[in-house]
């Protein structure tokens, strides 16, 4: 055993099992290995994955043989499932799973800017779980980047000057690139007018401070001038850019990563050209982000 990889024991199908965790980069990541994700997921199971995610913030899982089904039961060990806000008003259900084609047969996004997931909502995602069907060959991955350690590494006069504060998440630039209709988007606009989050919050379950802002949702600060409030956020939102906060992850099918939506955010490289690249995405309801 090294400093990077450890391994613990667990029941699984009423048989001891052994489930190695390499850690991936030095401020988050892990993959994980030996465990069987299309076993039941009994209690001892879920426990162990919510506690590696809480201790890790992303866990990857390679060659994992789930169907929507499995991954849908993964989503709720976790909690009950969520339907994307758009989606939501095209008729789909939280229990629905709808894929997400890139390249010549998109239905969704070709590459993303860095965001935690709909934290536009008053009570944004807890977890979100990604599973690749097809992979382009070249390029494609995704990258996680740590609220925790964007916090941590933050000069201490800046820690100060945030503490307190409140920022403003819309979703203007997502709704604008998928609602296509301008009565339809106006009125989305006018349901998601803004959610009011601190710009520091405290992790539910492991006590950790986390950034909270986010270049894609996050508009303004609350009580600061304009000009201060959009140099203020500019400097916090690019924390995510350093190298020392990610890590990268090359998807191949079967691949799944699990992250933990509070503490980090994530950044679709569009590199793949028209390669075809499909993923399926669980989400699970979270709680209101609190200090």
């Amino acid at each position: 055993m090294n400093a990077i990889t450890n391994t613990i024991t667990i029941t699984q199908a009423s048989a001891p099992r052994e489930i190695t965790i390499s850690r991936v980069e030095a401020n988050l990541g892990a993959e994980i290995s030996g465990l069987d994700l299309t076993a039941p997921l009994t209690p001892e199971v879920a426990e162990t994955i919510r506690s590696l995610l809480w201790a890790y913030q992303v866990l990857f899982f390679r060659d994992t043989d789930l169907d929507n089904a499995g991954q849908a039961a993964l989503g709720r060990i976790f909690g009950e499932p969520e339907v994307d806000s758009i989606a939501e008003r095209k008729g789909h259900k939280p229990e629905d799973i709808v894929p997400m084609n890139t390249g010549p047969y998109a239905n969704s996004y070709y590459g993303t800017s860095w965001h935690a997931d709909a934290t536009y909502r008053e009570r944004p995602y807890q977890v979100s779980i990604l599973r690749s069907v097809i992979a382009p060959e070249l390029g494609g991955d995704t990258v996680f980047s740590s609220g925790i350690s964007a916090y941590e590494s933050l000069p201490e006069e800046v820690k100060l000057r945030i503490e307190g504060l409140t920022a403003i998440h819309r979703p203007d630039g997502k709704a604008k690139n998928l609602i296509k209709d301008e009565v339809e988007l106006q009125n989305y606009l006018r349901e998601y007018s803004g959610a009011a989050h601190p710009v520091v919050i405290t992790h539910p379950f492991n006590g950790k401070k986390v950034l909270y802002v986010n270049e894609s949702f996050t508009h303004e600060i609350l009580g600061l001038p304009r000009e201060e409030s959009d140099v203020l956020l500019k400097y916090l939102t690019h924390q995510f850019y350093r190298p020392e906060n990610h890590v990268r992850f090359k998807w191949r099918p079967g691949s799944l990563a699990i992250w933990d939506n509070r503490a980090v955010q994530h950044y679709g490289v569009a590199d793949y050209g028209n390669a075809q690249r499909q993923l399926i995405r669980v989400v699970s309801k979270g709680d209101r982000p609190v200090r």
